[in-house]
C-alpha cells in the first residue's frame, strides 16, 4: 500500500517502473488476441526474456483485458508466496527454532528491492518464487523436485541455468533422476525459442550479453553485489539490506558449507558467472537480486548458530540484531517507495507519452523505429523496428532505416551519435539511411525534469524525409 500510494501521488496514475515491463505487456496482448507469440502482430520472435511470464500475463489479459493491475497483483502474490516458502525452508534448515524461520520470511517480505520488483511489472517476483519453492523442497530432502522447479524457472530467467547446474550437485544416486526431469523441461524451452525465433535462447540474451573474462566487469559486479548487502562503493548506491546481515550470512555459509554447499555457492557463484556476460547488474541491481533469498537464508542460519557456537552471547543480543535488520529494511521501504513512484512517473512521462505521440503522428499500418520499444509499442499500436535489436534483427541504424523505412524514429541521441550528421537545412542533427536517399530530421522531443530510471533525460522524435526537402516546421518539446 505504501508503494502504490506513493506511485499514485508522484506519477498521478498507475504504470510500470521499467519500460521493459511494457514489452511483456505487448507480448501478452498479442498472444491473448490471437496474434501469436510476437511483439509485432503476426511476426513470431523470441523477444521475451521470460516467455512463461509473458504467457501467464497473456492468460490474465485474456480474462481481464488489462495489463497494469493484473501484473502488479500477480507480482504481489508471488512475492508473498516466496516469503512463505523461504520461511519454510529456514524451518527445515534450522529445526527446533521458531524465530529464525520467521526472521527469514520477514526479511524477504520486507526486502525493499524485492518489494519494488513485485510492483515493477517484470518477471523478477515469479522467478524468485521458483527459487524459494525450490529451496524449500531442496532442504526437505527432495532434491529432484527442487531441480525440476529451478529448471522451470529458466522459462522465466535464462540465467537460471546457473542454478540448474548447481542442482546437479549432491548424491550421485539422484543424478539420473534429476537429469531425467531437467532435460525435457530445458529441451522444451529451447525448442520453444527456436520455434518462435532463431536460437535456443531468447533473442534478448544475444543482444544484451557478451561473453568474456574481464576483470573490471567482475570487480564492478561484485561491488554491486556488495551494495545489495549494504556495502556501498558509490554515494548513490541503494542499501536495501543492512550491512549487519553480512557477518551473519558469512557465518551461515561457514556452518552450512558441508551439508548444503549449493546455498553458499549460488550466493557467491552467481554474480561471478553473471560478470562473464555483463559488466553491470542494471538499475535496482535487478539482474543479481536473485541472490537475496540465499543470503537471507544463510543470515538466518548464522543468527541461529551464534548462541549454539558462542554460548557467551545471549539470545537477546541476537534478537536485538535481528530486529535492527528488520527495522532497517522497513525504514528503507519508504525511500524505495518514493523511488518507485518516480520510476513510474518517468516511464509514463517519457515512453508512454512518446507512444501516444507516435500514434498521433502516424497512420494505421505505419512503422516506427525506437530505441525503447515497450510503452512505445504498446501505446502506438504501430509496427515497431527495434533499433537495439531485442525484437527485430539487429542492424546498424542506417541499415535499419533503409530496410524498414520507418515513418518516424524515436531515439536516445547519445546511443546513435556516431551516425548523427548536422543537417544544413535545419542546422540540427539528422540521420541518413544507408543509401543516403532519405534523412530523419527532428520533430521534437520529450524531456524529464527528474530522471530516476531512463537512460536519458531527453528522447527525440525524427521524421523521414527525402534528402533535399526543407525541414518540418511543426515542432514540439514536452517536459515531464
Amino acid at each position: 500500500m505504501l508503494f502504490l500510494s506513493r506511485e499514485h501521488s508522484i506519477a498521478g496514475t498507475w504504470g510500470y517502473s521499467l519500460d521493459d515491463s511494457w514489452i511483456h505487456a505487448v507480448f501478452a496482448r498479442n498472444i491473448a488476441t490471437g496474434n501469436g507469440f510476437s511483439f509485432n502482430p503476426g511476426e513470431p520472435v523470441a523477444g521475451s526474456t521470460g516467455p512463461l511470464y509473458s504467457l501467464i500475463l497473456a492468460g490474465i489479459y485474456w480474462i481481464t483485458r488489462e495489463v497494469i493491475w493484473s501484473a502488479k497483483i500477480f507480482g504481489i502474490l508471488c512475492h508473498a508466496a516466496s516469503a512463505v516458502f523461504l520461511a519454510r525452508a529456514a524451518g527445515r534448515l534450522i529445526p527446533g527454532e521458531r524465530w529464525a524461520p520467521l526472521l527469514a520470511g520477514l526479511l524477504l517480505a520486507l526486502s525493499p528491492s524485492l518489494t519494488w520488483a513485485s510492483l515493477s511489472g517484470m518477471e523478477i517476483s515469479l522467478y524468485v518464487l521458483f527459487v524459494c519453492a525450490g529451496l524449500d523442497f531442496y532442504l526437505a530432502g527432495r532434491q529432484v523436485v527442487a531441480a525440476a522447479l529451478w529448471a522451470a524457472g529458466v522459462w522465466v530467467r535464462p540465467d537460471g541455468l546457473f542454478l540448474v547446474a548447481l542442482s546437479l550437485l549432491g548424491p550421485r544416486s539422484l543424478l539420473p533422476r534429476k537429469v531425467l526431469w531437467i532435460t525435457p523441461i530445458l529441451a522444451l524451452y529451447s525448442g520453444f525459442n527456436a520455434w518462435v525465433g532463431e536460437s535456443a535462447l531468447p533473442q534478448t540474451v544475444a543482444t544484451k550479453t557478451q561473453f568474456g573474462v574481464h576483470v573490471d566487469w567482475i570487480v564492478n559486479v561484485f561491488r554491486e553485489w556488495g551494495a545489495v548487502w549494504g556495502l556501498p562503493y558509490r554515494r548513490w548506491d541503494q542499501l536495501d539490506h543492512p550491512g549487519l546481515l553480512v557477518p551473519l550470512l558469512i557465518l551461515g555459509a561457514v556452518v552450512s558449507a558441508r551439508r548444503y554447499p549449493l546455498v553458499a555457492l549460488y550466493l557467491i557463484g552467481f554474480p561471478l558467472a553473471f560478470a562473464l556476460f555483463r559488466h553491470s547488474s542494471a538499475s535496482h541491481k535487478r539482474y543479481i537480486i536473485y541472490v537475496v533469498p540465499f543470503g537471507i537464508l544463510l543470515a538466518a542460519w548464522g543468527a541461529a548458530a551464534i548462541p549454539r557456537h558462542v554460548p557467551s552471547i545471549p539470545r537477546r543480543a541476537v534478537a536485538v540484531l535481528a530486529i535492527v535488520c528488520l527495522v532497517w529494511q522497513a525504514a528503507y521501504l519508504n525511500r524505495k517507495a518514493t523511488e518507485h513512484g518516480w520510476n513510474v512517473q518517468n516511464i509514463n512521462g517519457m515512453q508512454v507519452t512518446l507512444g501516444k505521440i507516435a500514434k498521433e503522428l502516424t497512420h494505421s499500418g505505419a512503422t516506427v523505429g525506437a530505441s525503447d520499444i515497450g510503452a512505445i509499442g504498446y501505446f502506438s499500436g504501430r509496427r515497431i523496428v527495434d533499433l537495439m535489436g531485442l525484437v527485430t534483427r539487429k542492424n546498424t541504424l542506417p541499415q535499419n532505416l533503409s530496410i524498414h523505412k520507418p515513418d518516424i524514429i524515436i531515439v536516445d541521441m547519445e546511443w546513435f551519435k556516431e551516425y548523427a550528421v548536422r543537417d544544413s537545412a535545419s542546422q540540427y542533427f539528422a540521420f541518413y539511411d544507408a543509401e543516403s536517399t532519405h534523412k530523419y530530421t527532428a520533430l521534437g522531443g520529450v524531456e524529464l525534469d527528474h530522471n530516476t530510471i531512463t537512460s536519458t533525460d531527453l528522447m527525440i522524435v525524427l521524421q523521414r524525409q527525402r534528402v533535399g526537402e526543407p525541414p518540418v516546421l511543426s515542432k514540439f518539446r514536452i517536459q515531464s
